[in-house]
């Protein structure tokens, strides 16, 4: 404490001098629009280059992680693809890159809110419109809600107000899935009838019955089942596919009709 004491001491004339320095430039920059302007723009730039290669850094060190989970995703579409290589149709539906639609990166996601969003860094110059569906690596991600030139927003599959349409894989049946506010890891099953045989594991994916989603991309595995001796329909717990913690990269549905479905549906709500 004393060594500081004399540092202090014998330093204190060039101190008080950095001191007024700093007081007198701060003066400067509040009091002049001019040097004002000046100062904050250089400080922009220089916390978005800090933040800029802060991103990359992070990138470089996540690159093993996602050079798997690219290499688990051309699996699953190579799989995809001898499955359905029957089906000229449904071959050729998986093969039209037009379909496969424009990749995107996750630039900002909210997860704990009761209606949370995701940001990506493509907007209208790339190709993007309001309506699109979203999926990532593993699942459904959710639907573009806004588009600028450069940027886009998602409602994502963790929303209050978000209903997919889904369907009970080995069964074919119809029913919706909803996220209720609670683990981001989960979403509740709803409107599957009590006669229809459901057990953990099962598998449940898109119907197919909207504009947004083709049929069969993934939404999640059930996780918990329980039935009420008067209920008409299950209670349903899903473990969702998409682990939005550790979500980067999406991919934007471009379906074909899309834009003649959804012109319609607008006729009829002004009819």
């Amino acid at each position: 404490m004393e060594r500081l004491f004399q540092f202090l001491y014998k330093y204190r004339t060039f101190i008080l001098l950095v001191v007024l320095e700093g007081i007198c430039f701060w003066i400067i920059v509040n009091s002049n629009n001019y040097q004002g302007a000046k100062y904050f723009t250089s400080a922009n730039r220089l916390v978005a280059s800090i933040t800029s290669t802060s991103d990359q850094v992070g990138d470089y060190f996540n690159l093993a992680d996602q050079n798997n989970k690219l290499a688990e995703e051309n699996a699953k579409l190579r799989q995809q693809l001898l499955d359905l290589s029957d089906s000229i149709y449904m071959a050729s539906f998986l093969l039209d890159s037009s379909h496969l639609g424009i990749k995107a990166k996750v630039i900002d996601n909210s997860l704990f809110y009761r209606n949370n969003y995701l940001t990506l860094n493509k907007g209208s110059d790339h190709g993007i419109r309001s309506g699109m569906g979203v999926v990532g690596p593993d699942g459904i991600v959710g639907q573009v809600l806004n588009v600028s030139k450069n940027y886009s927003t998602v409602i994502s599959v963790l929303h209050g107000k978000s209903m997919i349409s889904a369907q009970h894989m080995s069964t074919g049946t119809l029913c919706s899935i909803v996220w209720k506010g609670e683990d981001p890891l989960y979403a509740d099953l709803e409107f599957l009838p009590r006669h229809i045989s459901i057990a953990p594991g099962d598998l449940i994916s898109t119907s197919g019955f909207n504009s947004i989603y083709p049929e069969d991309e993934v939404i999640g595995i059930v996780s918990e089942v329980n039935l009420e001796d008067d209920a008409t329909f299950y209670e349903v717990k899903v473990k969702l596919s998409t682990n939005f913690y550790t979500l980067t990269h999406v991919y934007l549905l471009n379906l074909t009709g899309q834009e003649e479905i959804d012109s319609l549906k607008v006729q009829l709500e002004y009819e």
